[in-house]
């Protein structure tokens, strides 16, 4: 299931010909958000609007819209739901809200919010950003919805060009759109886990590098063992500077180069360390 094919019609047909839309915030009974390029707009009855009085409001869409997203079998996406999110085929990044159900805390009785982030193909690793990133183990630091993910998937497609690349790719975002796979080098481990990847990639696929999208603190156990390995990684964390990702995991010295990222349309810092 796409994007465009799980929404409501009062949705698509004022969304579906934009460009550069980030982000869409449907809420039940209240008014339709979407990010354009970095800025926010109600969805109204003929278009975009910054007056919240002409926007759309509709009732109870958000249990439709999953239902619709899930190809009508919730049960078969309870695992990623009680996550609190699931992705489509397109890559969009569906994370939910709502009710609870009762002890179940992974279980959702209703859905209220709904928070679809829609990816971009952006080529944004520079030639010198690449020549520092070769250097060793890499991470890239950044808030939610700086294009952390839009980066990872830029580095992965370049360093293929020269080097043996995996591809940990736990939530089918990274290479969601076979274009880009198509176009690059690299080998893509879809849906597992980084505990299955980390052993198995590197013995199956003896990579150079690996790739792998938003560390958890239950991770860092797999990047000393891969380090120690002799396979270079690319990873991203949650954070705005070096220091939160420092105190969070406490593996900082195994990396040799930070980027930073910004909210501000894929900006960022390259900043070099001393890795042991």
């Amino acid at each position: 299931m796409k994007l465009f094919d799980c929404l409501p019609t009062e949705i698509s047909d004022k969304v579906s010909s934009l460009k550069n839309i980030r982000e869409l915030r449907i809420r039940n009974h209240r008014p339709v958000k979407v990010n354009v390029g970095g800025l926010w707009y109600y969805v109204g009855g003929s278009g975009l609007t910054q007056n919240i009085e002409k926007a759309i409001v509709l009732g109870e869409v958000c249990d439709r819209i999953v239902q619709v997203a899930c190809n009508n079998s919730v049960y078969a996406y309870e695992k990623m739901l009680a996550k609190g999110f699931f992705t489509l085929q397109d890559g969009v990044r569906i994370g939910v809200c709502g009710h609870v159900a009762g002890s179940r805390e992974t279980v959702f009785r209703t859905y209220t919010s709904l928070c679809l982030r829609i990816p971009h193909n952006v080529g944004c690793v520079d030639y010198a950003t690449l020549i520092q990133c070769q250097k060793g183990n890499t991470v890239v630091i950044g808030p939610p919805c700086s294009g952390k993910t839009t980066f990872l998937r830029d580095l992965s497609v370049k360093l293929s060009k020269q080097y043996s690349v995996l591809v940990i790719d736990e939530r089918g975002e990274l290479f969601y759109d076979d274009d880009v796979l198509n176009a690059c080098d690299c080998d893509v481990l879809k849906w597992s886990s980084k505990e299955y990847a980390f052993d198995i990639g590197v013995r199956a696929m003896s990579p150079d590098f690996i790739i792998c999208d938003e560390l958890a603190d239950i991770d860092v156990g797999f990047v000393r063992s891969c380090v120690n390995s002799g396979v270079k990684i690319a990873c991203s964390a949650h954070g705005y500077t070096l220091d939160d990702f420092a105190d969070k995991f406490g593996v900082a010295s195994y990396f040799a180069t930070a980027i930073i990222l910004s909210k501000e349309n894929l900006s960022f810092s390259v900043k070099a360390l001393k890795s042991t």
